[in-house]
């Protein structure tokens, strides 16, 4: 009876408005910035207490909504910035009166100050007003009174189009994070002693993802500003260590457009320009979310390709049916090359 009336327990609901400090100037503009951004953000989120959220990690786990407003004190070259997207943010350590948890989040944002050969020639950041919004944290909160807490913590934020369009150095928002949350309900977690999850009954996953971008070639004397499509295919295989915890490799193969331009630019004259990569890597499940992260290593590549191994993370949504769908971002170190849409299916 305990376990019955632990499950209809209301979820805790946090709303709350956090101060970011920058802990870093943007140096690679021009001109360079001499103080460190500072930003507010706005968070919702929900608790996932019940038996059912916890069986897909054995955790228990924040998820919500961000809106966040920058400024990066450098108003003629990067301007302003607003942007929100989602987050999901496990529970580290868990008392009555304290707690640590770190998040991770991805959403959009907008930039008031954008490239223009120009306009701005200087600000080699974000060559689109519109970008990619990746981020972590880890943050601790401490009850003040009942219904009121603060939260501090480290906050690390990547603004980025993922070469859409270039220049595209993108920039890194390290911050300090301090705050006032709001919260309904709260107190102990239920007690999982006697919580065990549903045997598994299958360790082995296939997936196959049908891969579509683009990314703009800049323009020369000869030639105008043109983007360029990306198509690819996606194989993984994975093994289920637990519910949520997967190791998965495969491999992909690439028909980018883009840099078969580049290479008619370089030499004068088309010539292999497809790539064939290695996978491997770690993910992990959360529900119907899978959050992957693979390095790649392009096995099959034009001579001219450099680096020839990067990185890949990604954000995918499986459907009951197995129809699976998400973003995936490729990134060379904390350089992002690209976005890529997906759409396949898991079995």
């Amino acid at each position: 009876m305990a376990a019955v009336g632990q499950a209809r327990e209301p979820e805790e609901r946090e709303i709350g408005v956090v101060a970011l400090a920058g802990l870093a100037k943007a140096s690679h503009i021009t001109p360079v910035s001499t103080q460190t951004p500072v930003g507010v953000e706005l968070r919702y989120s929900v608790l996932h207490t019940r038996r059912q959220s916890w069986e897909q990690c054995q955790c228990f786990f924040r998820s919500g909504v961000f809106i966040n407003a920058y400024s990066f004190r450098n108003p003629v070259v990067l301007g302003q910035s607003i942007g929100g997207g989602l987050f999901y943010e496990p529970v580290l350590v868990h008392h009555p009166r304290w707690g640590l948890s770190i998040r991770a989040l991805a959403g959009i944002t907008y930039v008031s100050r954008s490239y223009g050969a120009l306009t701005n020639p200087g600000n080699v950041a974000f060559g689109t007003p519109v970008n990619g919004l990746i981020g972590a944290g880890l943050y601790g909160r401490l009850t003040l009174v009942p219904g009121w807490r603060i939260l501090a913590g480290l906050d690390y934020k990547h603004i980025s189009n993922a070469g859409v369009r270039l220049p595209n150095q993108g920039l890194n928002i390290p911050a300090i994070s301090i705050g006032i949350q709001r919260y309904t309900s709260g107190g102990r977690l239920p007690d999982t002693h006697t919580w065990q999850p549903t045997p598994m009954n299958k360790r082995w996953m296939f997936r196959a993802l049908v891969i579509g971008s683009a990314k703009v070639l800049e323009a020369t004397d000869q030639s105008p500003e043109r983007a360029y499509p990306i198509f690819g295919l996606n194989l993984i295989t994975g093994y289920h260590l637990t519910r949520s915890h997967v190791v998965s490799g495969g491999i992909e193969v690439l028909d980018d457009h883009y840099f078969k331009e580049q290479i008619m630019h370089w030499t004068g004259r088309y010539q292999a320009y497809r790539q064939g990569t290695l996978l491997a890597g770690y993910e992990f499940w959360q529900g119907h979310f899978s959050f992957t992260a693979h390095m790649g290593w392009n096995a099959v590549r034009p001579r001219w390709y450099r680096p020839a191994t990067y990185q890949k993370y990604g954000l995918l949504y499986r459907f009951g049916s197995g129809f699976t769908t998400g973003v995936v971002v490729k990134a060379y170190g904390d350089n992002t090359k690209n976005f890529q849409a997906v759409i396949g299916r898991t079995f």
